[in-house]
């Protein structure tokens, strides 16, 4: 596993552009499987984050009054969750290097959701282990029950939000970034977005939706292709045009 290289806050969050984030993206990509990055396919999700990154991965309803699907063990710690037998709360420890992911994600329809979401705690794995370190001074962001943990809610859509107010929201925004960036590597979306425009004879450009009909179904159809190559959702494909300026605003 390649270690990020950066300047970090005071709280010790990575200091790093979205473009930076990229090429650590395609590092990882790089010495993980090569071929991901000249071939436009779909990233084994499971054998990256447990055999890549080394950490395990636990289904587990976590108990919580708020819509948490995933949440990241950067030390050992506790988590309440709802005992699948008795339907009841109880508490389990779990290690470091867990990341528990919600069970409902595993359902067919919600295997897209299922693997933005453990990639997006590996992100934080390779991205904040620093802020949660015990002995980090300025402690731990973002927190659920203790100090060691964190947890993404699946309602909060960090990807879109333009601005951070929090340690926690920069943090989720990098998480999201990082997780589409290596499930839709640029080299390998570039491929793909050559050849959605091939398809229909025409000349690879930034789609600029309301100038034109023509470009306004090419907004609408490109993230749908992107999203089938890679098996990654219609949302997530179209977020990460926009970050690209693939797809832009009039």
């Amino acid at each position: 596993m390649l270690e990020l290289k950066t300047l970090y806050t005071l709280s010790q969050i990575p200091y790093i552009t979205y473009d930076s984030l990229d090429e650590y993206a395609e590092a990882l990509i790089k010495d993980f499987d090569p071929k991901l990055l000249e071939t436009p396919s779909v990233i084994d999700v499971e054998s990256f984050v447990e055999y890549y990154l080394n950490l395990t991965v636990d289904y587990r309803h976590i108990c919580s009054g708020r819509n948490i699907l995933g949440m990241t063990a950067f030390n050992d710690g506790v988590v309440d969750v709802i005992c699948e037998d008795s339907g009841q709360s109880e508490k389990i420890h779990v290690k470091t290097g867990t990341l528990i992911i919600d069970p409902s994600l595993c359902i067919k329809r919600n295997i897209p959701r299922l693997r933005f979401t453990v990639m997006h705690e590996g992100s934080h794995w390779l991205l904040h282990r620093k802020a949660f370190a015990e002995n980090n001074p300025f402690g731990s962001a973002g927190i659920y029950k203790n100090k060691f943990l964190a947890a993404k809610e699946g309602r909060v859509d960090y990807s879109r939000s333009q601005k951070e107010h929090t340690d926690i929201e920069r943090m989720e925004r990098q998480a999201d970034f990082l997780a589409s960036a290596i499930l839709m590597p640029r080299p390998s979306l570039r491929i793909a977005f050559k050849e959605f425009f091939n398809f229909y004879n025409d000349k690879p450009r930034r789609i600029i939706r309301g100038t034109s009909y023509i470009d306004d179904l090419y907004a609408q159809y490109l993230p749908e292709y992107i999203a089938k190559i890679f098996n990654v959702s219609k949302r997530a494909a179209l977020i990460r045009l926009e970050k690209l300026t693939a797809i832009v605003d009039k």
